[in-house]
């Protein structure tokens, strides 16, 4: 009975065994990593570039996944297509949806490859593109050229002809420059020649609108090493928006037409053998810009003529040859309306000093010539001179228009003095010496705020030398900040009723409506940060 049992139990286990032995072994299916085929990409802007991927086991069963980039300004990725935006890096990652497993491509951008112009221009300059003009352009009339952001413009330094003619940019029709913030449009030289001691060496000419131009914006642009001298061969010459024969410095922008409408702001100009600005007819809006290092032996941050209406507003101005605004009905005519300008809330600096001692008249603005000026809230910190119109309120032939308005401006200086031994002999060595009673077509504001000493009204910059900065130096420090500190004594008692022409009705440039803005209470283009 007991070796019956045994047989029957090992039978059993034998059954038992066989029946084990005929399961099949579960799959795991779960996924368990995530590998991109390529994990550092180098793209043009523009370009794009999709990435493959494999996820182990190849027999997982959920292959969903989400793709996603660190910087979506420099690239993006839309269903593993990497698209380049603008130049910089950024990563590519993709998850996947069960357990999270990761993979990265590294891209980095770079520029498109570079485009060379001359001669006539039209349409887009897409973003980030590099171009090079190697001869004189033209932007035909009726035609636009947009310049989107990011562009680098590089211009040739080399003679166009027999004369060495310098390269001019003649605008008849319309132009559109439009950078950004983060990413301003730069026109200037080649890398090489951006140095400083180029700074007043007048290697291209300028960016002139003629008298059929319509409309130019510039916005968050850098413009520099302009004012070539013009020869008898320069296409501003010949197209008589210059005088015949040359012999005249360009400026960094001009304009001749006075049904014309412009605005130019947030942008710099700098490192200028003449004017930044100079304009001679037109509607025009000029905010929020930065100037220095303008002009060799001469040269006006803003140069207003006759044919124009402006409103000048919260502009940094420094180390400007002569003066920092220039306002003046010179060029009146039958189709040129009286020059009428208001000129608010602008910070001048270090103005005045770099002009030829023997004939001072540099400083800070100049009004004449019958043109209606409104010059209001301005901080002028250590300029030569304060505000000058000759025979103000007396004769509209020599000075300024009888209903101009000149008060509510700011003037204080540091200790500094001027080596030049002519300043010393004129008397004007000390950026206070400029802002006293009885200087020579000074004018007295019954409400403006002046220092009676040097160091008197210090202004409180957040960051600036003010006491020691040297009066005639050029050199423009990055990390300077002209914002007011808390207390200051110029961040009240300024003119808030200020009346900007273009504040309600604005200026329309290229379907969009720029407008001025409202005068602020304190004096200068920052307040506090």
């Amino acid at each position: 009975m007991k070796q019956l049992t045994f047989k029957l139990l090992l039978a059993i286990g034998v059954i038992t065994l066989l029946g084990a032995g005929c399961k099949k072994d579960k799959i795991d299916t779960s996924v368990k990593g995530i590998a991109l085929a390529k994990t550092t990409a180098t793209l043009k802007v523009g370009e794009t570039q999709t990435l493959t991927y494999t996820i182990f086991p190849e027999n997982a069963a959920n292959k969903n996944t989400t793709w996603s980039t660190s910087d979506a300004t420099v690239a993006t990725i839309d269903k593993g297509v990497v698209t380049a935006v603008k130049p910089g890096s950024a990563t590519i990652t993709i998850t996947t949806e069960e357990g999270a497993q990761k993979a990265t491509c590294a891209v980095v951008v770079t520029k498109s490859d570079a485009i060379t112009v001359t001669g006539n221009v039209e349409g887009t300059w897409a973003k980030y593109s590099v171009i090079n003009v190697t001869g004189h352009i033209r932007v035909p009339a009726g035609k636009t050229l947009t310049i989107q952001e990011g562009v680098e413009v590089n211009i040739g330094t080399g003679g166009q002809d027999a004369n060495n003619t310098k390269i001019e940019w003649v605008v008849e029709g319309s132009l559109y420059i439009k950078g950004t913030s983060a990413s301003p449009v730069l026109i200037s030289v080649s890398a090489a020649e951006r140095t400083a001691a180029n700074t007043f060496k007048r290697l291209w000419g300028g960016i002139i609108g003629s008298a059929a131009c319509p409309e130019m914006l510039i916005d968050n642009a850098i413009i520099e090493y302009t004012g070539a001298i013009t020869t008898a061969t320069s296409p501003s010459v010949t197209a008589g928006l210059f005088k015949a024969g040359g012999g005249e410095g360009m400026v960094a922008f001009n304009t001749n037409n006075p049904q014309g409408k412009y605005v130019v702001q947030n942008t710099t100009f700098r490192s200028t053998g003449e004017d930044a600005i100079y304009v001679q007819g037109g509607s025009c809006i000029f905010t929020n810009n930065t100037f220095y290092a303008i002009g060799e032996a001469g040269g006006e941050a803003i140069n207003v003529k006759a044919g124009c209406k402006v409103d000048a507003a919260y502009n940094l101005m420094y180390s400007v040859n002569t003066n920092a605004f220039k306002l003046s009905n010179s060029g009146s005519s039958a189709t040129r309306a009286q020059a009428q300008i208001n000129a608010y809330n602008n910070t001048i600096v270090a103005s005045g000093w770099r002009r030829d001692p023997n004939g001072p008249k540099g400083g800070s603005v100049w009004a004449e010539k019958g043109a209606l000026v409104n010059v209001y809230n301005n901080l002028v910190i250590n300029a030569m001179f304060r505000t000058k119109a000759p025979s103000w309120q007396k004769d509209a032939t020599d000075g300024p228009d009888l209903n101009s308005k000149i008060d509510y401006n700011y003037y204080a200086a540091g200790a500094q003095t001027s080596a030049v031994p002519q300043h010393i002999a004129n008397g004007t060595a000390n950026g206070y010496d400029g802002f006293k009673t009885g200087v020579k077509d000074a004018v007295y504001g019954a409400h403006d705020i002046s220092g009676t000493a040097a160091g008197d009204k210090d202004p409180l910059f957040v960051n600036f030398p003010f006491a020691t900065n040297g009066l005639l130096d050029f050199a423009y420090t990055s990390t300077w900040n002209f914002h007011l500190k808390a207390g200051s004594p110029a961040l009240t008692g300024a003119k808030t009723d200020v009346v900007p022409y273009f504040i309600t009705t604005g200026v329309t440039v290229n379907g969009t409506t720029y407008k001025s803005p409202a005068a602020s209470a304190f004096f200068g283009a920052f307040g506090t940060n």
